[in-house]
């Protein structure tokens, strides 16, 4: 069974006040993006045909969007590196569960080893993993023919504790090409950077003055 997973860091920098004019480097934060695999479904096209219209070999449809997605976060926000050895994330990407219908679910972690995902953020770095967990095709047909591509993330602190989970989508006018859905889905792609950069400062933020208000 093909294991596909995409693994990058970004490091998230905490927004300094407008008026502070010194040279300091930001706090770094890294978020962990991990892609799982067979995490393409939808409510009309089945595999084959979306690999067919699309151009895209279906041994690397997965490969394709996580990529897709992660790379657009890349281009629009920078900072990001991608990992080295994929191999050390196959036991806690085969223990991660999603539930739920369509573009509406939900990321397990819970049987997942908790030391061996300190491990994996530790060795790159990261305070988050931000999991994309599903890709939802859904076809309409009125007023016109339109594929709605739904994207569903959660982010996770090295807890395994959920923060936030959510989704956006993008459209075309039918099962496009990795180059064609890669320009349609940049906004969607910024969309979900600006929103896991916002919960990550909001996080900071709230740990910071629980630290200021026990001194």
């Amino acid at each position: 069974m093909l294991l596909t997973a995409l693994l990058i860091t970004v490091a998230a920098t905490q927004i300094e006040a407008k008026d502070n004019k010194n040279d300091e480097k930001p706090n770094l934060k890294k978020i962990l993006i991990l892609g799982l695999k067979d995490n393409i479904k939808s409510d009309y096209y089945y595999k084959e045909l979306i690999a067919e219209e699309s151009g895209i070999p279906q041994d690397s449809l997965e490969v394709v969007f996580n990529r897709t997605i992660a790379g657009n976060i890349t281009q629009s926000r920078g900072g990001f590196v991608q990992a080295g050895n994929i191999e050390k994330c196959n036991n806690i990407l085969n223990n991660i569960t999603v539930t739920g219908e369509q573009d509406e679910c939900t990321t397990d972690l819970s049987q997942v080893d908790s030391q061996c995902f300190r491990d994996l953020l530790s060795g790159t770095g990261a305070e988050y993993v931000l999991i994309l967990s599903r890709h939802f095709l859904r076809k309409q047909d009125q007023p016109f023919n339109t594929v709605f591509y739904f994207v569903s993330y959660s982010l996770f602190n090295k807890e395994k504790k959920e923060i936030s989970r959510g989704s956006n989508y993008f459209t075309t006018m039918h099962l496009e090409t990795a180059e064609v859905m890669k320009k349609n889905s940049r906004k969607t792609s910024d969309k979900i950077a600006t929103t896991v950069l916002k919960l990550i400062e909001q996080q900071s933020t709230e740990s910071s003055n629980v630290l200021l208000s026990k001194n």
